[in-house]
């Protein structure tokens, strides 16, 4: 997940750019995840992290999988199944067609230590919170301006050298 960390903070710097010539929701379609897979995906990610869908953190996800080791990927793959089969088999339908309240069920269930899903849970909140919090968005709500670079910074005192 460092690997993850490191290039989603370089994506996110060249990303004001890329936002503006991203693909419509409509248009853009997962290289690694199937559509199944990653509408599961947003629907778990948007219930974890409020706001991760308008992040686009599916997509940055998607992209991060086409690199990753195949353990990682493996995992989080069978982790959406597994909540995916976890829907079913309490509603009959997988996690993503759920109502809010029937997906929260779930995920207050599997959010608890020990508890059956525990482990898928935090593959997951692990993988959305990264790409989160490593977004335009995530990062405005960490102070971040979008700026790299300053000539001087004004809370410093003025009694020593700039250079």
């Amino acid at each position: 997940m460092l690997v993850l960390l490191q290039a989603t903070s370089a994506l996110a710097v060249a990303m004001p750019a890329a936002a503006a010539n991203a693909p419509s929701p409509a248009s853009w379609t997962p290289r690694v995840l199937s559509a199944e897979q990653n509408d599961t995906l947003v629907s778990l990610g948007e219930r974890i992290v409020p706001g991760s869908t308008g992040a686009l953190c599916n997509r940055l996800i998607d992209s991060m999988l086409a690199i990753e080791s195949e353990k990682n990927k493996r995992e989080l793959l069978q982790a959406l199944a597994a909540f995916d089969n976890q829907a079913v088999q309490l509603h009959r339908q997988p996690f993503r067609k759920l109502s809010p309240a029937q997906q929260d069920e779930i995920l207050d269930a599997t959010s608890q230590n020990g508890a059956q899903l525990h482990a898928e849970f935090g593959i997951v909140k692990e993988w959305m919170a990264d790409a989160y919090w490593s977004s335009r968005e995530g990062l405005r709500e960490l102070g971040s301006t979008g700026r790299l670079a300053w000539n001087n910074f004004p809370e410093c005192s003025s009694d020593h050298p700039h250079n």
